[in-house]
């Protein structure tokens, strides 16, 4: 009777799954062809060719959907409270993508920006309001000051880890890949983070071919779902030092960016460059 349930179980996971792909599919060969044909949200990609500059939007309007769902199902706050911070934090990425410039770069570059000419740039606005976002989403779950603001700092730096990633097609996901593994030699990960997950399939196929690019709105979205499987949201086991070696990482690798590249880091490696540039155009 128990394996009976279980595979009822897994057929059902498989069917939600089939269902979002498709629908994730279907909207994005929909958007890039409109937004192609009318010349819409075009920006130039590491080649100068002219792609949408913001599909990230629709994998995490996937996300979105689906923790909606589950929140129907189980009549469970969490996965709205996570839904509506997930949105925010992708819709934020979304406004730099359409409405930023590149005339400031890195934490540095936005503050001095604003001090000496006054400007509040998207950047400043996303590096005020993504914690904003983070830490209100975590004191209703969790009720506690001190972790809000712990998580407000982290999360914020996990975002702003996998924007800097996406410079190249591909990069950004593959990142996630590569991390979400290591993590899962520390911690088990529910069927909910695995159907996530494999939601990044089919975008990276498109993003990989440069048939738009992620964007911020795609960018933050999974950084932010990095933090949420980090921090316990799809695990069944909590790892405490798990969280504060990520958090060492993730903040050295935040500050060395304002003084490395990391497009040249990895393109001077062999190895790092190789899996760059799986399934990449030469």
């Amino acid at each position: 009777m128990g394996l009976y349930y279980q595979m009822e179980g897994v057929k059902n996971l498989v069917k939600d799954y089939l269902i979002f792909c498709g629908f994730e599919i279907g909207v994005l060969i929909f958007s890039t062809f409109y937004l192609k044909k009318y010349n819409l949200l075009l920006k130039e990609n590491f080649r100068g060719k002219k792609i949408p500059c913001c599909m990230g939007i629709v994998l995490s309007l996937s996300w979105v959907i689906y923790f909606l769902q589950i929140f129907f199902r189980t009549s469970n706050a969490k996965w709205l409270v996570v839904a509506i911070s997930m949105w925010c934090i992708s819709f934020i990425g979304l406004l730099d993508d359409i409405f930023g410039d590149n005339k400031s770069k890195g934490f540095k570059g936005h503050v001095i920006r604003f001090i000496k000419n006054g400007e509040f740039s998207t950047g400043l606005l996303k590096m005020v309001s993504v914690p904003a976002v983070i830490f209100i989403s975590s004191m209703i779950l969790h009720k506690i000051v001190v972790q809000s603001l712990f998580y407000a700092v982290l999360g914020s730096l996990c975002v702003n880890l996998f924007n800097l990633f996406d410079l190249r097609p591909g990069r950004c996901i593959k990142v996630l890949w590569i991390f979400v593994v290591v993590l899962s030699f520390f911690m088990h990960l529910d069927s909910t983070a695995v159907v996530l997950l494999t939601l990044t399939i089919p975008f990276f196929v498109g993003d990989l071919r440069e048939f738009y690019m992620l964007g911020d709105a795609g960018s933050n979205a999974i950084g932010y779902l990095f933090f949420l499987i980090l921090t316990n949201n799809f695990s069944a086991s909590y790892n405490s030092f798990l969280i504060w070696t990520v958090f060492f990482v993730v903040s050295v690798l935040n500050v060395l960016s304002e003084h490395i590249s990391f497009s040249k880091v990895i393109e001077r490696n062999n190895f790092l460059n190789f899996i760059d540039m799986l399934g990449r155009k030469n």
